[in-house]
């Protein structure tokens, strides 16, 4: 499809009168195009979800929630949460599994105006421990894992504990917490430049930095995904006037402390009426049984999921015919891939997009035909809402086939990062986030990333600082020095490599290295090739360790060795 097409069919549906209309708003201090007809806060999105109310919303195992059953299980939250002195702007922590009341948790704390932040249920307990103190949570949700990790430094932390599907002296269940707790909703105050979530992303220092987005920013964003479908219906009318043989459906495979899960996912749901199978954990083989018993229409993964899907040996014992497509975002798909699932689920199946925590999830998209004519392409900007640019060292724009540094800027951006101006400064620029990601833009907007400029790994969707491995390792009294960085790897995109230089005298073993980080870090951080030395390592002209240099003769080893995710 041609640009001027697109951009003809964005001025129709985006026009006055028309259900995504646009106008100018001020979010964080910049004016952006925005949404005219957006929920103006997130308790207004999740009213909105009561126009499904009696449809199913929200499936866990054998239980089964409308959108009626969770925004009353909301309600008596927030009025809990009043009755316990939360007030708007305080912070309320998350640490579950994807279980319902992670949901029904969120949906209290932001309709009463105070700050959900979702803390990565991955963490170990010094990581749990550093975003609680970060973040100054007055009230925690946890269950039995994130309970045994928090629970011994609760009383120093001050924090209250609320316990999910499990117990603990002194502190509340989640029945004993709803206990009495009205299910009509509290009408707080409340208006789309109040604080709503910190998010926990992990980048280029030596702690995740909280990402605070406020109530507009995350409404926009899922109307940015929205005129998605608009635009298509408007260029192919006769497609949109087919009905759609199942309701539509999505497996939630990925966690909601993450910006796939919550806003790709979950929060995108309420306005569709669209319904959320979620996962205990990943597995090909459910998510195939529950594509045929839930008729899933849709998955959003990372893309190793889709691939897993396809790739199942059994793929072809289950009726998959509601699937329609699978796709993912937070690392590259590979063609290969996305041929497959497309010979698999349907031509113009497979899609993927690519957009940070700090964008609520959103910046490009790209799927079908488009998707098979550029596999290397992470799509076009989702306009009218995002804009990407190319930049160089000194922020000027590049011109197109040029590469440089992609900036992103629209409503959807976040705030800026909890308790850090600094980070903050270097991040934004007059609503522009600097992503840290290297790459060009062709002729016709589509964005290619070729590389990182940040110090950082993509595994699996997540990311992970090298700072925050490789001061984790320099805690261990036998290593003199590290480095850090990420190598190919076929299933995850990256994986976790470090080269350490040991000190003589009493020189750790690999299986000491990776033990002692694991004492410290979350298990998706821990080094999975590890290769040690005495020498010093090298460096560059400015006496940087040349990771470069390391990384590569890294990759030459393991490809020598024929693997991609084996110990080093």
């Amino acid at each position: 499809m041609d640009k001027a097409t697109i951009e003809a069919a964005i001025d129709a549906v985006t026009a006055p009168g028309q259900p995504y209309e646009t106008t100018v708003g001020r979010v964080n201090g910049v004016d952006f195009p925005v949404f005219a007809n957006a929920p103006g806060h997130l308790r207004d999105l999740y009213r909105e979800g009561l126009e499904h109310a009696d449809a199913d919303f929200y499936v866990y195992a054998d239980e089964r929630y409308t959108f009626r059953d969770a925004w009353e299980n909301a309600a008596a939250c927030a009025n809990a949460l009043r009755a316990r002195g939360i007030q708007p702007g305080d912070r309320v922590g998350i640490a579950l599994r994807n279980y319902p009341e992670w949901v029904f948790a969120f949906m209290g704390i932001t309709s009463i105006g105070a700050v959900a932040v979702a803390l990565n249920a991955w963490w170990s307990a010094e990581e749990l421990v550093y975003g609680i103190e970060d973040s100054g949570l007055k009230l925690l949700f946890v269950d039995r894992e994130r309970l045994e990790r928090v629970a011994p430094h609760a009383e120093r932390l001050h924090v209250e504990l609320v316990t999910v599907r499990c117990e603990h002296p002194g502190a509340p269940t989640w029945t004993d917490f709803l206990a009495g707790a009205s299910t009509t909703m509290p009408e707080t105050p409340l208006c789309g430049d109040d604080d709503a979530t910190i998010l926990y992303t992990s980048g280029s220092t030596a702690h995740p930095k909280g990402v605070l987005s406020v109530h507009t920013s995350v409404v926009q964003a899922l109307l940015g995904w929205e005129t998605g479908g608009a635009l298509a219906a408007h260029i192919t009318p006769e497609l949109a006037e087919v009905e759609p043989p199942y309701p539509p459906a999505i497996i939630l495979s990925v966690p909601l402390f993450h910006v796939t899960g919550l806003t790709v996912q979950l929060l995108s749901s309420f306005r569709s009426g669209r319904k959320i199978v979620a996962m205990y954990r990943w597995d090909p083989e459910e998510a195939l049984g529950i594509i045929e018993r839930e008729r899933v229409t849709s998955f959003t993964g990372v893309p190793t999921m889709a691939w897993e899907l396809v790739q199942s040996p059994n793929y072809d014992r289950y009726d998959l015919s509601s699937l329609t497509s699978a796709g993912g975002g937070g690392a590259p798909m590979a063609p290969e891939q996305a041929r497959r699932i497309g010979e698999q689920i349907g031509e113009g199946a497979a899609g993927t997009g690519w957009g940070m925590t700090e964008t609520q999830g959103l910046a490009t998209m790209i799927g079908g035909l488009a998707y098979i004519e550029r596999p290397r392409s992470c799509g076009r900007p989702i306009l009218p809402l995002a804009r990407v640019k190319v930049v160089d060292d000194a922020g000027n724009e590049l011109a197109r086939g040029e590469t440089g540094e992609l900036w992103i800027w629209g409503a959807m951006n976040f705030k800026g990062y909890w308790n850090r101006p600094d980070a903050t400064a270097e991040a934004l620029t007059d609503g522009w986030v600097h992503t840290g990601d290297v790459g060009h833009m062709d002729e016709d907007d589509y964005v290619h990333i070729t590389d990182r400029a940040k110090d950082m790994i993509l595994r699996g969707g997540e990311n992970i600082g090298c700072q925050e491995v490789e001061a984790a390792l320099y805690r261990h009294p036998g290593v003199a020095e590290c480095a850090v960085f990420g190598v190919p790897d076929e299933r995850l995109g990256e994986a976790v490599a470090a080269v350490v230089s040991v000190r003589p005298d009493a020189p750790p073993s690999v299986e000491d290295l990776k033990a002692h980080t694991a004492e410290h870090l979350a298990k998706f951080k821990v080094p999975e090739h590890l290769w040690l030395r005495t020498e010093r390592l090298p460096r560059i002209a400015s006496e940087k360790i040349f990771k470069r240099q390391l990384r590569d003769e890294a990759v030459a080893l393991l490809q020598a060795d024929g693997r991609t995710a084996a110990d080093g």
